[in-house]
């Protein structure tokens, strides 16, 4: 069966045919006219390899539309460390990917389907509201201390609570101060108002989402902090192990060995950075909860030395523990029912 390495371009790209131990390059261009020259030219069984990148998921389908089935898309950071060539064009990528995808050599990045792509976009949009949202409320705090008013404001434990907001909007300086707090007044108000839709999207994902319903049973996890950590790990069975899982999340140490001289270093921080954030996040809020996992962070703390490496363990402990939840599809095992059905019961909210 002929293996086919394409190395992708924005304008054209390039494919190498290998079979027989004899490989064949060519260039096309990527647009309708160019699929078609790729679709007469390659066999409809060709295992074809090419890597992870911006055009990676329209290209994936426009394979998919060709009819080709047999694709993997190969993971750009740990190729590197398998190809490592003083010359690199085109041509040449295209037809290492070959080769190596002849021998099995290819490490391979997951890529989503186009239904949960979009969840992941939906999620995404959120977070990055909710830091827009924290912006913006600690530009305002800084302001009115600035100014001497912040101490003045009802004394609520909500910065934000109706009754402070209602406070700020009658601030008064009687000069253009009063144009800056109203903008920062109304870019609040005005982000504020596009997370309902989001939320409402994500409650119904999350809602038909065993896994996130999973998670949902720890104390401390609720909807969108499930869906999101559950969108970066997917099908939990694709991770032979619990240390797998956590590798892909970037929370091991990174390691150099040499003979006898083994070196331990720094967490990798390989794999998706908001997947690591949702499980930095949902470390302390469990914590808040659990006092096993508060006694466990602690003993990690005194035994490191480091706030920083004790809550890294931590996010290490939660993942095997999560692991074992997703494959043994348990529970956690300190669940809260009454506070499960809450939840559970939010999600039917608008």
């Amino acid at each position: 069966m002929p293996t086919v390495g394409i190395d992708l371009g924005e304008a054209s790209s390039h494919a190498t045919i290998f079979a027989n131990e004899k490989a064949e390059t060519f260039e096309f261009p990527m647009n309708p006219e160019g699929y078609a020259s790729l679709k007469a030219r390659v066999p409809s069984d060709a295992r074809i390899v090419f890597e992870s990148s911006g055009t990676a998921y329209p290209f994936h389908r426009q394979l998919r539309e060709l009819g080709f089935t047999d694709i993997t898309v190969a993971h750009p950071k740990e190729l590197a460390w398998i190809v490592r060539s003083k010359k690199k064009n085109d041509k040449v990528d295209s037809q290492k990917l070959a080769k190596l995808h002849s021998v099995g050599m290819i490490p391979e990045a997951h890529l989503l389907d186009r239904e949960d792509q979009v969840f992941r976009d939906l999620l995404l949009q959120r977070l990055k509201l909710g830091a827009e949202i924290s912006q913006v409320k600690n530009s305002i705090i800084g302001y009115l201390k600035r100014e001497g008013l912040f101490q003045g404001l009802p004394d609520t434990t909500d910065h934000f609570s109706k009754e402070r907001r209602e406070a700020m909007r009658a601030i008064s300086f009687g000069d253009d101060r009063d144009l800056v707090l109203s903008t920062m007044l109304a870019r609040l108000e005005f982000v504020e108002e596009l997370t309902p839709p989001l939320e409402k999207r994500i409650k119904a994902q999350a809602k038909e989402n065993e896994d996130v319903k999973l998670l949902m049973t720890i104390p401390g996890v609720n909807f969108y902090l499930g869906s999101l950590l559950s969108s970066y790990i997917g099908d939990v069975r694709r991770f032979p192990n619990a240390d797998h899982l956590a590798s892909y999340l970037g929370i091991v140490p990174g390691q150099r060995d040499s003979s006898s001289i083994h070196r331990v270093g720094r967490m990798t921080k390989d794999g998706p950075s908001e997947g690591r954030r949702a499980l930095s996040i949902m470390v302390d809020s469990v914590a808040m909860f659990n006092p096993g996992i508060r006694q466990y962070y602690a003993k990690a703390k005194t035994r490191t030395g480091s706030g920083t490496m004790a809550h890294v363990v931590t996010m290490r402990k939660l993942v095997r523990m999560i692991y074992a939840m997703l494959t043994q599809r348990e529970a956690w095992r300190w669940e809260r029912s009454s506070l499960t059905e809450k939840k559970l019961q939010a999600l039917d909210a608008d």
